[in-house]
């Protein structure tokens, strides 16, 4: 992954992630300044709606607007990928589990990104269903001259998905058939990652080359524990 990404894994790893969720309050974002214009935190609303509860300064440039306190089909609400990961997201909340997903993304319909985004769970008593998901995107350079306002235009594609393991974990049984055929349909596996091999390729400064995949496993290797929900 984007040393970006690998930086907040290891954070979150460093605070006991992969055992027991970390509490908000133990979330100290000056530990992450390098990172935080690209930072994010995901929040159930009472009515089930994604909510982005703060938001990187180079993430409101690049969409022209301010994030905080919009939702997250505010911003992609028709596109059909955008969709699936709303569900993916949502249930990841409720599951106190984290997600990985790579693809590409396109602001305007005319320039290509690539696309990585790390979501990670930390629990939080004053969110519904207890928890909240803090990311981060890999930067990816845009030029927004003016601020524009990019609501709804966004277009991305989907090319890898892993559940992050930790006390529990999102499996397709989980997901709803219109997600799960969606994924078939792109061809898109729901895999684990491999925390400890991508943490110690971090550490070695092992830069991803072209093509190369980001380490990950079977989610049948994981325990069926980890499957229940924490609600």
């Amino acid at each position: 992954m984007s040393p970006e990404l690998c930086q907040l894994l290891a954070y979150w790893n460093e605070l006991g992630g992969a055992n027991a969720l970390p509490e908000r309050s133990q979330l100290d974002l000056r530990q992450l300044t390098p990172i935080l214009p690209w930072m994010f935190i995901l929040e159930m609303s009472p009515d089930g709606s994604l909510r982005y509860r703060l938001a990187g300064s180079s993430l409101e440039e690049g969409v022209g607007c301010g994030m905080a306190g919009k939702t997250y089909a505010d911003i992609f609400h028709d596109h059909e990928q955008a969709s699936v990961m709303e569900e993916l997201y949502a249930t990841s909340l409720v599951q106190g589990s984290g997600l990985v997903r790579t693809g590409a993304f396109s602001l305007d319909q005319t320039e290509t990104f690539e696309l990585e985004v790390l979501a990670l769970p930390f629990a939080d008593t004053r969110a519904m269903a207890g928890t909240v998901l803090v990311g981060v995107v890999r930067p990816f350079d845009v030029l927004n001259q003016g601020f524009l306002d990019r609501w709804g235009r966004f277009q991305h594609d989907l090319t890898t998905l892993m559940v992050v393991p930790s006390p529990r974990i999102v499996t397709s049984g989980q997901l709803s058939d219109r997600v799960n055929a969606t994924l078939e349909l792109i061809g898109v596996e729901l895999r684990a990652l491999d925390v400890p091999k991508v943490l110690d390729l971090y550490r070695q400064g092992v830069g991803k080359l072209p093509g190369q995949e980001i380490p990950s496993f079977e989610l049948e290797a994981l325990s069926g524990s980890q499957e229940n929900s924490l609600n």
